[in-house]
This record gives C-alpha cells, sequence and structure tokens, in this order.
C-alpha cells in the first residue's frame, strides 16, 4: 500500500515518519519543497522529536508532485492557499486515491473537480508540530485527530478507511476517528487558531504571554471568540466538543479560570512552566519571520466571510487580518507590539458597540 503526503511541512512529515516507523511494511512517500525539503532530500530520512526522544526516521521523498501515482491514500497538508496549486500539479496522478486534507481553514470547495466527493476526506488535528529546523519536526503538543465527509457529502466509508490506517500509529496521547460533523469540528480548531494568529502578531507566547496576561485575554482573547461564536451561530454552524486539551469550549473557561484572583494565579504557575518549555507554534508567526505570505484569510479571514453571509460583520477578526497584512508587506521586523494589538482591538469594539 502506497501513502503519500503531498506538501509535508510539520504535520505531514510527523504524521509520514510515525506511519513509516509503525507500520514498516507500508511505501510511504513525502512530497517536499523549500529548506525543509532540501534536507531531507539530503538526509533520505525525517527526525522527529517527541516523548520518544529524537528518532531519525528514513523515508521516500520527492520533489515532484506527479510521484504521487500509484497512491492509495494522499494526505493533502500543505498552506491552504496553496491547495489549487497542489492539486493542479498532482493532477491526474491523484488517480483513485483517497484523499485526505489536513489543513487549516475550510477549503473543501478547492477539491472540486479534482476529487470526486466519495473519496474526499476532511481532517482536523488538534496536536501541534513545528519544524524545528529543516529536517526535524517536533511534536509540541499531542492530541485527538478526526475525520470526516466533505460539505456534500454525509458519507463516512473513505473517512474510516483513513482512521484505520492512521490508526497503525501507536503512539501514547494520538487518537485518531471520525467525526460525522468534522465541518463543525474543524470550525473549533479554526476560532481557537484565530485566536492564537492575534497572538502571533506581536510574537507573544500563547498561553504565558497571551492568555496569561489580562490586557491582552480581556482586550483582544475574550472579543475574538465571541465574535467568531455570534457569526457562527449566525452562518448556522454548530461547534461540537472534542476530546482533548484544544477544544474551543476548554480555552474559554481557561481564559475565564485566569482572570479569578486566586485560582488564577494558581493555574498560571501550573502551566507556565510548560508552555515556556515547549510552547504553541502558530504557522503564522513562522510565516511572518521568514517573509512568506500567511494563511490568515483563511482563518480570521473565514470569519470575516461567514459574517457577510449571514449578513452581519466580524470587525475584530477583520482587523486581525489588516494587521496581518500590513506586517506581511513591512520590510525588516515583522511583528508589532503586545500593546499595539490590543489598543487596535479595543478601538475597534469601542466604535463597533457605540
Amino acid at each position: 500500500m502506497k501513502v503519500s503526503f503531498l506538501g509535508a511541512g510539520a504535520i505531514g512529515s510527523m504524521f509520514a515518519a510515525l506511519l513509516k516507523q509503525h507500520a514498516p511494511d507500508l511505501d510511504v512517500l513525502v512530497v517536499v519543497r523549500g529548506a525543509h525539503g532540501e534536507a531531507i532530500s539530503h538526509s533520505g530520512e525525517i527526525e522527529i522529536v517527541g516523548p520518544w526522544g529524537n528518532r531519525p526516521v528514513p523515508i521516500a521523498w520527492s520533489f515532484d508532485p506527479a510521484d504521487v501515482a500509484g497512491s492509495d491514500f494522499v494526505f493533502v497538508t500543505v498552506k491552504s492557499q496553496a491547495t489549487r496549486e497542489a492539486l493542479q500539479q498532482a493532477g491526474s496522478a491523484l488517480g483513485d486515491a483517497v484523499v485526505v486534507s489536513i489543513q487549516n481553514g475550510i477549503n473543501d470547495g478547492q477539491y472540486t473537480g479534482f476529487v470526486p466527493l466519495e473519496r474526499l476526506v476532511m481532517g482536523m488535528t488538534a496536536t501541534n508540530m513545528a519544524v524545528l529546523e529543516p529536517g526535524q519536526v517536533s511534536m509540541q503538543l499531542d492530541g485527538h485527530t478526526m475525520f470526516g465527509p466533505p460539505i456534500g457529502s454525509t458519507s463516512t466509508v473513505a473517512a474510516q478507511k483513513v482512521v484505520d490506517l492512521m490508526g497503525r500509529i501507536q503512539v501514547p496521547g494520538l487518537d485518531f476517528s471520525v467525526h460525522p460533523n468534522i465541518l463543525g469540528v474543524r470550525y473549533n480548531k479554526l476560532v481557537i487558531n484565530a485566536l492564537g494568529y492575534a497572538s502571533c502578531l506581536s510574537g507573544s507566547n500563547f498561553i504565558t504571554e497571551a492568555l496569561c496576561y489580562t490586557p491582552w485575554r480581556e482586550g483582544v482573547g475574550r472579543p475574538i471568540v465571541a465574535e467568531c461564536r455570534r457569526v457562527l451561530a449566525a452562518g448556522g454552524v454548530e461547534i461540537p466538543r472534542i476530546q482533548g486539551r484544544s477544544d474551543l469550549t476548554k480555552v474559554e473557561n481557561l481564559m475565564r479560570v485566569l482572570g479569578t484572583p486566586i485560582l488564577g494565579k494558581l493555574v498560571q504557575m501550573a502551566i507556565r512552566g510548560k508552555f515556556e518549555r515547549s510552547p504553541i507554534v502558530f504557522s503564522l508567526l513562522q510565516d511572518l519571520r521568514r517573509g512568506k505570505p500567511t494563511e490568515v484569510d483563511h482563518i480570521n479571514g473565514q470569519i470575516v466571510r461567514v459574517a457577510a453571509m449571514a449578513g452581519t460583520e466580524a470587525p475584530v477578526n477583520a482587523e486581525i487580518v489588516k494587521i496581518t497584512h500590513e506586517l506581511e508587506h513591512r520590510s525588516g521586523e515583522r511583528l508589532t507590539t503586545r500593546e499595539d494589538v490590543i489598543d487596535r482591538i479595543i478601538n475597534i469594539t469601542k466604535l463597533t458597540s457605540s
């Protein structure tokens, strides 16, 4: 059986390496690019870092998307804005493979014309992976990964095949399952990303320097989540609870607890050390630092689009999109200050509430 990962960055590289390690009988291919891809091509392996320590995993690689030909499964893990280009490059090589999207954003429509609905599976991972350096990928946070049908389909047959495949990875803390409301699950993760992306604009540690910092939490964090909840309700999107720590309701509860005088300080003390040693890494911060286009239009921008379709507005998320694009076009330092982000969001909320 051949399993290919198209656009193997952090998530794709980690899952590909773990799958190859735990199921050596599989033919696993990573289609790579950039410095990370160059490092893999030179060594012929991916170094994965996690609770197991540091482990190099030999793996087949290619720079050519057409090399996914003959695959039984093709995982698409490119940035959302690169989806259509990647599918065009793979073209007929996708063949009869089950195509699996594990990407940020809601991009089901981009697969139209490339993959029939019955062979398309949409995924969401609550894990957090990061490329520490070219050729080396770390699991910063374990968690649940769920799969389900794309918009326009209710069949979970293909999704169950993906779960059976990924279930061969036997790592404590990593779980795989089918979820019938995968769209709602993906929006759950999208809102957390929308929140995390706002912390990236100042290069702030999401947990210790954003959520644990009262002015940011109250001035930026809670308004973002409240707006997302309001907009998605207006758009008829049901957000289910998901297992593990990366669940929107749990993040909301954490913010609530952090705002209490005594318990909040105790919780800060309990989590500060862990997340200072192993911070949650969002791709937007890495992209800003590398001078690359970000996925903000597919995250905070998606909330803005849902709002427009529902006949309402999302000014807070629109401002996050605006700030991000300003930073993308800056020369030199592409980050702003935490206080600037707080001030701009507070001003927006004042204007919209008056």
